[in-house]
């Protein structure tokens, strides 16, 4: 009896996960056509939203979000330069794999 019991808790955790996954990925979002950058990992922190015009520009965050139509390169260091990778239009990273510094917007 005690057996079964266990087995139905164990059952019932478990159907229980993918609801608690999915409501955790249910993070707080960007806007389209907007970048926006949070201050920690996963979306943590402070959020700030910026436009989409091009250039290079002074920003920081461990999270980015791009929802605009355009590539961003965000880059470790300030000035755009230094370690560097790429976000695809309505891309995000929610970990970089350091802290962001700046920048630069695409065409």
């Amino acid at each position: 009896m005690k057996m079964r019991l266990f087995a139905l808790a164990g059952a019932t955790l478990i159907a229980t996960l993918p609801l608690t996954a999915q409501t955790a990925s249910a993070a707080p979002r960007c806007t389209s056509d907007n970048i926006c950058t949070w201050t920690k990992a996963n979306f943590g922190g402070t959020k700030h939203t910026y436009g989409k015009a091009n250039g290079c520009y002074p920003r920081s965050g461990r999270t980015v979000s791009n929802q605009s139509n355009k590539l961003i390169t965000v880059y470790k260091d300030a000035s755009c330069y230094g370690s560097h990778f790429d976000i695809k239009p309505g891309h995000y990273s929610g970990s970089t794999p350091w802290p962001v510094k700046s920048m630069a917007v695409w065409g």
